[in-house]
């Protein structure tokens, strides 16, 4: 096989690809234009670059996402903006330019494996090899090697040990017998799969990126890192960084274990600190995102990690996007954090009914999650906020109801609430097939959330929620199990209740703050005229300083004026613009729809 397509055996040039995140059916224009799509760099592209760049092979990145995002901002009208002919051009031209004998194209999401589909036909059309990897790749090998075609193989999990070895075993320089982690595709169902483990550790984690293939200034210009941007200035350079890998948690909804294997690998503190001085000093980066999926795992090595950062006097600050696991946040491990520079945090919290907690093996209990606030409210630097999750097999509204209540109880920052969607190749996936309860997926699922998600489309009018909320929301029994579309009710329900009302009872001046930032953000670019976020910009401008700026009021009416949708949910809260102008917000200790429900 490796006769067939490298000839010569000898691969001295590779292109390292990022596809846009979607497709050009989902890439709205405007969307793009406001920065609200996220533009993460290519972190393990670049690991992988400096690793092959030591085997003295040539490497260049070409992350079409990016491109793609930067040219949004060079065009001023959509007609003007050509989505496939913009990334099949900057494509064609690299390979071009600088033509390589093997192309390594990454997918991090499901949602974007259409995207990846076209990327490796074009480059298949330039008779150039490709391998495929990531984690959609890692989810699903053989179904997506089967539906691209085109690539030769797919390397699962980490690559910086396994795709090198797979380059020396083409090259000659290794027997086939070293590979591991990759499955070689020979046709449709014609796999030959190396399984050995293969994955980095000791020394190999302490690899620096190739930051200098990347234009790591531009990232955060054209679009969005993280999900703690609102709370710096707009200017601000973002990077990610890596501290260490896996998750301790074996929670059965999660597709890490599948791409980092068991427990968790630790980089050396002075190498991720390196890296952050690298960052600040030589590319002016002042705030980062961890991308690590147990940022906290070991309390003390986390300690030394921000006390270095602090003793370093780096201009930084810091935000754990990923989540940190709620039995980690003690006095002791957040005070280093605050110091260090950390703004931001989420907790993975998902559930508050015991049950549910116990049946996807999420660590935690309604405690644990409870004393992990307790900490948290005592830096009010740091916004905490919690993911939540409704949707699981068996939970009925009374167990979300258990879940609501904790999270009250909380009285965190906000609440990333979400439904269940199970990706391909995870326990709870593979278990709610088993039983019926859902069809094997198509490979390109679509997020419920995020900036190409279905509920945002609602929230803008470009889609139908329920007609009637009030109605639809107050018949769900309490001992049954929710519809779909009773759930996006139920999580409509969620974050008002949870996000928004409770801003009518914050005194705290750096949290109003926070909450002012986050919801022009909000309200400007990620859901543009979201009602609530105009209702409650305006009800903390009279809360810190005593009047509501008027031109909220009219934007406010407007969306009112103009969306049945937004009407509607008003009326089942009992809110209405004209509070803004009254200053009589009657609703403010108990919206009216509460009145069926026991909380």
């Amino acid at each position: 096989m490796f006769d067939r397509i490298w000839p010569q055996r000898a691969i001295r040039r590779v292109l390292l690809v990022t596809p846009p995140d979607a497709d050009a059916g989902l890439f709205r224009f405007d969307t793009a234009q406001r920065g609200r799509y996220t533009n993460y760099p290519p972190y393990g592209l670049m690991l992988l670059a400096q690793v092959l760049r030591k085997k003295g092979i040539e490497v260049r990145i070409l992350n079409l996402n990016h491109a793609l995002l930067k040219h949004s901002h060079e065009v001023e009208k959509a007609e003007d903006f050509d989505f496939d002919g913009t990334w099949r051009h900057l494509l064609d031209a690299e390979i071009a330019a600088y033509p390589p004998d093997l192309c390594g194209v990454t997918c991090m999401f499901t949602m974007t494996h259409a995207s990846l589909r076209r990327v490796c036909a074009a480059i298949a059309e330039a008779k150039v090899p490709t391998v495929v990897g990531g984690v959609h790749v890692t989810n699903d090998l053989h179904r997506i090697l089967d539906d691209l075609e085109t690539p030769c193989a797919a390397v699962s999990g980490e690559a910086e040990v396994a795709f090198p070895i797979l380059i020396d075993a083409i090259n000659k320089k290794r027997p086939s017998a070293d590979l591991g982690q990759v499955v070689l595709n020979d046709g449709p169902g014609r796999h030959l799969a190396f399984n050995r483990d293969l994955r980095p550790d000791g020394d190999d984690l302490d690899t620096l990126p190739a930051y200098d293939l990347v234009p790591i200034e531009e990232y955060s210009r054209h679009g969005t890192i993280g999900a703690f941007y609102c709370f710096k200035p707009q200017e601000t350079i973002f990077a990610t960084a890596l501290s260490n890998r896996g998750c301790r948690a074996m929670c059965t909804f999660c597709s890490v274990r599948n791409f980092n294997g068991k427990g968790v690998r630790q980089r050396s503190v002075s190498s991720v600190v390196d890296e952050l001085e690298y960052l600040t000093n030589e590319r002016g980066v002042t705030h980062v995102m961890w991308l690590d999926d147990d940022l906290l795992k070991d309390h003390g090595r986390a300690i030394e990690l921000f006390n270095e950062m602090t003793r370093r006097n780096l201009n930084l600050t810091w935000d754990a996007t990923n989540g940190v696991l709620a039995a980690s946040c003690t006095d002791e491990v957040i005070a280093a954090a605050a110091a260090s520079g950390c703004i931001a945090v989420n907790i993975g919290m998902e559930s508050g009914n015991r049950e549910i907690l116990k049946s996807v093996r999420k660590p935690g209990t309604p405690e644990t999650f409870l004393e992990a606030a307790e900490v948290l409210r005592r830096y009010e630097s740091i916004h905490a906020s919690v993911f939540l999750m409704i949707g699981f097999p068996g939970e009925t509204m009374s167990m979300i109801l258990d879940t609501i209540n904790v999270a009250r109880a909380m009285d965190l920052d906000w609440y990333r609430c979400s439904q269940l969607q199970p990706l391909p190749n995870t326990p709870l996936y593979d278990s709610m097939v088993a039983q019926g309860l859902i069809q094997a997926v198509d490979k390109d699922i679509r997020f419920n959330g995020g900036a190409y998600g279905k509920q945002t489309e609602i929230e803008q009018g470009l889609a139908l929620g329920t007609p009637d909320f009030e109605q639809a929301f107050s018949s769900i029994p309490m001992d049954s199990i929710p519809t779909g579309e009773q759930l996006t009710d139920i999580w409509f329900f969620m974050n008002y209740h949870l996000n928004f009302h409770r801003i009518f009872h914050e005194t705290r001046r750096v949290k109003i703050e926070q909450l002012m930032a986050h919801l022009r953000v909000l309200g400007d670019v990620i859901s543009p005229e979201n009602g609530f976020s105009l209702y409650f910009q305006g009800f903390l401008q009279y809360r810190r300083d005593g009047r509501v700026d008027p031109v909220v009021v009219e934007r406010l009416q407007r969306r009112l004026d103009s969306s049945p949708y937004w009407r509607d949910r008003f009326h089942a809260f009992g809110l209405a613009a004209e509070d803004l102008t009254t200053l009589d917000f009657r609703n403010r200790d108990k919206p009216r729809i509460l009145s069926k429900l026991k909380l």
